[in-house]
């Protein structure tokens, strides 16, 4: 297991969920903090780069953060976003590394 270099964390995530829904079932503008995070951004390089533009995946991220339970599949909310430099992200998933509740992998999507 490879230990984390916190220096290299140095990129704010606010992880969001929706605050309320009104009489019809929409929701209300706004959004609620549901946790924080730091985490490092990985860009796309080589393969992965040239694979991810035939297939259209503009704006995608990559980030590892520490674990946090509460952002588990199962446990975490349905809906929660991620909000990385003001712009909001859909969750395509979040992998614990290797098993180890050490650290974790978020893969988003800017929301256009």
């Amino acid at each position: 297991m490879k230990p984390i270099n916190p220096g290299n964390l140095d990129q704010r995530l606010f992880f969001t969920q929706l605050l309320k829904t009104n009489e019809n079932g929409f929701p209300i503008p706004g959004s609620d903090i549901y946790t924080k995070a730091w985490g490092a951004l990985k860009t796309l390089k080589g393969n992965t780069f040239y694979s991810a533009a035939q297939t259209n995946r503009e704006h995608n991220r990559e980030f590892t953060i520490r674990y946090q339970k509460k952002l588990v599949e199962g446990v975490r909310p349905k809906h929660v976003k991620v909000k990385w430099r003001d712009i909001e992200h859909e969750i395509e998933s979040i992998e614990n590394d290797d098993g180890q509740n050490v650290t974790m992998t978020v893969f988003c999507k800017a929301v256009e």
